[in-house]
């Protein structure tokens, strides 16, 4: 029994790092926005950048698919490289990449919804729809104020994630 109950305190411990993780990253990045996507974009750059150089060394490894992996490792480092060389505006590139790409996948789901409602979907189905579709122009017609909305929508998610594992690391059972 002594070994549940240690078992238990340990998930319980790993929820309130990871509880406590989230929160502090979700409220870092409502207060502090665009340090925090700056520091974002930085560490996207050094994962390209580290990721593009393992890729080139592993071609001396194993050279099963070779091009493949020197194409991506090439792209890998010349990405961190852009990346580093000034974040900031690479944030703000991908932040509006992101809002396009999450635009289009609106208007793909609203479309899809609304063709199913007409197929017997019903009225809850061509609600879902229309607002997928309107998510996804408001997103492809307005990227640079939707990727301000996606990181805040984000920064909301990572609080109330963290919070819910703070409440179930301190919770009775």
């Amino acid at each position: 029994m002594t070994t549940e109950a240690g078992t238990d305190r340990t998930i319980n411990y790993a929820f309130l790092l990871g509880g406590l993780t989230a929160a502090i990253f979700g409220i870092i990045l409502l207060i502090r926005r665009e340090e925090a996507i700056g520091l974002l974009a930085i560490l996207l750059g050094l994962w390209w950048l580290i990721q593009g150089a393992f890729m080139l060394f592993s071609v001396f490894i194993d050279r099963e698919d070779w091009v493949w992996k020197v194409i991506l490792g090439i792209l890998g480092l010349t990405a961190g490289i852009v990346v580093l060389a000034n974040p900031i505006d690479s944030a703000t590139f991908l932040g509006s990449a992101l809002a396009i790409f999450l635009g289009i996948i609106g208007l793909l789901i609203g479309i899809s919804a609304i063709i199913g409602s007409f197929r017997g979907g019903g009225f809850g189905a061509l609600l879902f729809g229309l607002v997928s579709v309107a998510i996804g122009l408001l997103f492809l017609f307005n990227p640079s104020d939707s990727a301000s909305l996606v990181v805040t929508l984000f920064a909301v998610l990572l609080l109330i994630d963290g919070l819910g594992a703070i409440w179930l690391a301190v919770r009775d059972k």
